[in-house]
């Protein structure tokens, strides 16, 4: 099968050539989906589509958006099953897992050796973009966990694609099973120890490391640059996250945030702070940016949910995958880097972000700003619930707990009064001890934001 060599600069040149490669892709896989590919094929019958009906990416738009409630019903329905090609496009190479299922387990995404060999491609792309040097080792934050999940295991790719050193420090402890987990001050004390330069992991516990890197005095002198992906990065957090890498000794650190997708087992990533979240792999990721209620895809520049669909994958392969996030999209090459790859110019956010409490639609991002604004609140979580949660038709209340037990008795009241100007809702504020807020038990991230409803 004739596919296209991968092009280590290919993000940087004319647009003309990333259209033609990734139509030359969408060919191919449109091959296969036709006669492989089990969900796609009953669509297109249901449909009465044929392959006849697919010329290029833009007859995309015929198809109905697929959603996570698709995949996750049926996720076997989405690989790719085709024995005609060659043997590492058929070859299992491993299994990540996403989205819950209905049943609670989380959905497995699949990939053969040829999508690995694609996914370090990527990553060779992501570390250019963020000015990753040869003489960087990176410190994976992220927990091993029992579902085996990309944002731990896709670090030691990355570090194979620019063959550089990965530590694996293993916070946590997924299971009774497993004893070799590390507790926070092992964590720090590797960092130290191993003299890493950049830190990669999920946005709450990255920031949770600084702070007790801070609070025993740790040299974290020689980290220059911070990962951060997993959880929304408001401007209000990436200040906060800024001052814990000067207060930890990262004084000349930058923060690179990413858009992490398990369905691309990668991410989009900014190039510098502000640069927008660049799409690695444009020949393999078609992306739009379509209506939320057409689905037709929208001009660049204007605000709807985020679409996906695989070029050239030969696993799971989805088409026209609904994210269930708004951004905004561009073509035109990046004001900082000068990459032609598609961005998007605003962090991706959930569709469905906005909570009613007490007849008020309360944005967690609002929320997240107002508390973070009390100077001397280090962390945080706000919950959601029922004032009698055993009374279904009891009242609302918006409860926010803060880490620091007694010591923040005194920041309580200004954290409610700042949270009910910003909102609207008056909150119960408790301050609380930090590991009532964050333990990771095998959890990848901090939700700061829970309806308990």
């Amino acid at each position: 099968m004739n596919t296209l060599a991968f092009v280590p600069d290919l993000i940087f040149r004319p647009r003309e050539e990333i259209q033609a490669a990734q139509e030359r892709h969408f060919a191919q896989t449109m091959d296969l989906v036709c006669t492989s590919h089990p969900h796609y094929r009953q669509l297109f019958s249901k449909l009465g589509l044929s392959r006849a009906d697919f010329h290029g990416t833009a007859d995309l738009a015929r198809l109905p958006l697929t959603s996570k409630h698709d995949f996750m019903g049926n996720p076997q329905s989405f690989l790719l099953g085709s024995s005609d090609v060659p043997a590492e496009m058929q070859v299992v190479w491993d299994t990540m897992y996403t989205t819950g299922t209905s049943s609670g387990k989380p959905t497995p995404f699949v990939s053969t050796a040829y999508d690995f060999y694609n996914v370090i491609a990527m990553y060779k792309r992501i570390l250019g973009l963020r000015g990753v040097r040869g003489n960087d080792l990176i410190a994976n934050l992220c927990p091993l966990t029992v579902y085996p999940h990309g944002a731990y295991h896709r670090v030691s790719a990355a570090g194979a694609a620019m063959k550089i050193p990965v530590v694996n420090l293993l916070p946590g402890r997924p299971s009774p099973h497993f004893h070799l987990g590390s507790e926070l001050d092992e964590v720090v004390e590797g960092i130290e120890r191993t003299r890493a330069t950049i830190l990669w992991g999920v946005t709450s516990y990255v920031r949770r490391v600084l702070m007790r890197a801070a609070e025993i005095g740790a040299d974290f002198s020689r980290v220059r640059l911070a990962y951060i992906t997993g959880e929304a990065v408001t401007p209000a957090l990436r200040s906060n996250f800024e001052q814990c890498l000067q207060a930890a000794g990262a004084r000349k650190a930058t923060i690179n945030v990413s858009y992490g997708i398990t369905e691309i087992q990668g991410g989009f990533t900014e190039c510098c702070p502000g640069g927008g979240f660049h799409n690695p792999l444009p020949e393999d990721i078609h992306v739009q940016v379509v209506d939320t209620e057409s689905h037709k895809p929208l001009p660049d520049g204007e605000r709807g949910l985020v679409v996906i669909s695989h070029l050239n994958r030969r696993g799971t392969l989805l088409l026209r995958y609904s994210t269930g996030d708004l951004s905004v999209l561009s073509r035109s090459a990046c004001p900082h880097c000068g990459a032609t790859t598609d961005r998007f110019t605003e962090m991706p956010q959930r569709a469905d972000d906005l909570v009613k409490i007490k007849g008020m639609l309360v944005n967690p991002t609002v929320v997240e700003a107002a508390v973070l604004a009390v100077e001397g609140v280090s962390e945080y979580q706000a919950l959601v619930e029922r004032e009698n949660m055993a009374d279904p038709f009891s009242m609302d209340r918006l409860r926010i707990r803060i880490a620091g037990a007694g010591a923040m008795a005194d920041k309580a009241p200004l954290v409610s009064l700042a949270v009910k100007q910003a909102t609207g809702v008056t909150p119960l504020v408790e301050c609380v001890e930090a590991t009532a807020i964050y333990g990771l038990n095998g959890s990848l991230k901090l939700k700061r934001f829970v309806d308990q409803r």
